[in-house]
């Protein structure tokens, strides 16, 4: 009895001693894979890193941080990368990369949240021709102050952004430096052929009015950008101030819609499909349908309304003194983006998109009030809008404001002294000037100053302008 007890010990140890062998081994094995995957990335770190100069869009660093930004899975709300992998990813190059600056500035830095995005918001502008002044130096800063405003590089937003560039065939020779600070540019042809429009005024007028003629259309294929659940596009001379979320959301599923700041109190509707401001600007007293301000504009991808653009540009009804139908016209570029979606929204889908607040959304610093129409002797100023009354957006506290648009108060690179002093002018150039000092400094750009430009309303123009006009700013160096 004694033996065989002995035996079944010794069996019973020879199976502990060998579960234990096995678990070592298997232990062993693991660390080895551990360590081999470790060796690795850091490779591929180190690869990377041979080419920390160039663009985010191409090779080394760049290539890294684009298959970043990329993500590699589609959410319900676009192109976004929820995976853990990716956030230990991300949070793994930043921990090795925190102080490497990108070619294209904060958007293109490692610096990620421990939280995914929602969704990406494309964000992108049309070039219609070359003759503009100082094309890189509005792309570079509208780039960045959207970066700055969106996901993971504030705090407060939860939409990451990609940046799109239309550019029409003409354009191409000055498009290369939009690649450069990455923007993806998609060249394009004007949605419809001119010569096809039935409508004979508006065939032999849309080519010769307007800033940019019937090449304006081009803001069109935002609505084709269907890989996003919302786009936005803007004017060159445009820049965000603060996250655009609250609009997102109340498109994509009405949260926060009631608490948003819109014209005239109107109500909105449950499906929103546009956001868009008015230029009343444009337009007397009492015009009972302003143009949409063709610089700000976000909407819902679509690809039925984009050839419902086209079949209503092709129909070419525009009535001369009237407008599109005889009633969405009589002001500068109504017979382009202007009037055509002010007759899209209103006339032909009246009910699915919502005019914002001007003095917050696409604040242009504008004059609410016009001369009274009519007998009017004393010269009387009544609100354009035909309101009672009618808020001043030049006196809108500027932290109160979420997108500028550079129209009355001039364009920032020609250095305009003599508007300062025109409501919030200063402050919207201010503005400007900060955030393309903040590009550079991300960017590895900033180009030398001078010690006479600190004397030269320093505070507003941070160096950039040795005087006042044109000939007086320092451009973007890329």
């Amino acid at each position: 009895m004694v033996r065989m007890h002995l035996r079944k010990s010794s069996s019973n140890g020879r199976i502990q001693f060998r579960n234990l062998v096995l678990f070592c081994a298997i232990t062993v094995a693991c660390l080895h894979l551990y360590l081999a995957t470790i060796l690795t990335n850091r490779a591929d770190l180190a690869s990377s890193s041979t080419d920390h100069g160039s663009s985010g869009a191409a090779g080394g660093l760049g290539e890294t941080l684009k298959r970043i930004g990329d993500g590699g899975s589609n959410s319900a709300f676009g192109e976004v990368d929820t995976s853990s992998h990716n956030i230990h990813t991300q949070t793994r190059i930043r921990n090795e990369f925190e102080n490497v600056q990108g070619r294209g500035g904060y958007d293109s830095l490692p610096v990620v949240d421990d939280d995914a995005p929602r969704a990406t918001i494309a964000y992108a502008i049309s070039l219609t021709s070359c003759s503009a002044d100082s094309i890189d130096d509005g792309a570079a800063v509208l780039k960045h102050s959207i970066a700055l405003a969106s996901f993971p590089f504030n705090k407060k937003s939860k939409y990451q952004s990609k940046m799109y560039a239309f550019v029409h065939p003409d354009a191409m020779e000055c498009s290369k430096s939009f690649e450069k600070l990455g923007y993806q540019v998609e060249i394009k042809n004007t949605p419809i052929d001119v010569t096809q429009i039935r409508g004979d005024f508006l065939r032999e007028k849309v080519v010769k009015t307007g800033c940019c003629q019937e090449k304006e259309f081009l803001k069109l294929y935002s609505y084709t950008l269907i890989k996003h659940p919302v786009a936005v596009h803007l004017d060159l001379d445009s820049l965000i101030l603060a996250p655009l979320d609250d609009l997102f959301d109340a498109m994509l599923d009405g949260k926060g819609s009631e608490r948003l700041p819109v014209m005239h109190n109107k109500t909105i509707p449950q499906n929103i499909d546009a956001f868009y401001t008015k230029d009343y600007n444009m337009v007397k007293p009492g015009h009972k349908h302003p143009g949409v301000q063709g610089g700000f504009i976000v909407v819902k991808p679509n690809m039925d309304y984009f050839e419902e653009y086209r079949r209503v540009i092709l129909e070419g009804n525009f009535i001369p003194g009237g407008g599109w139908a005889g009633k969405w016209g009589g002001y500068y570029g109504a017979q382009q983006i202007q009037g055509l979606c002010s007759y899209f929204f209103e006339g032909l889908h009246p009910g699915t998109a919502v005019e914002l607040n001007r003095c917050i959304y696409n604040n242009m610093n504008d004059n609410p009030k016009g001369k009274k129409r009519g007998h009017n002797p004393e010269g009387l100023k009544v609100c354009i809008d035909g309101k009672p009354t009618c808020q001043d957006c030049r006196t809108t506290p500027i932290e109160q404001v979420k997108s500028v648009h550079f129209t009355i108060c001039q364009k920032p690179w020609i250095c305009p002294l003599y508007v300062l002093n025109n409501g919030l002018c200063k402050s919207f150039h201010s503005k400007w000037f900060e955030i393309r000092k903040s590009w550079e400094e991300s960017s590895g750009h900033s180009i030398a100053m001078q010690e006479e430009n600190v004397n030269f309303h320093n505070d507003v123009f941070h160096g950039y302008c040795t005087g006042n006009g044109r000939r007086n700013y320092k451009p973007v160096k890329l």
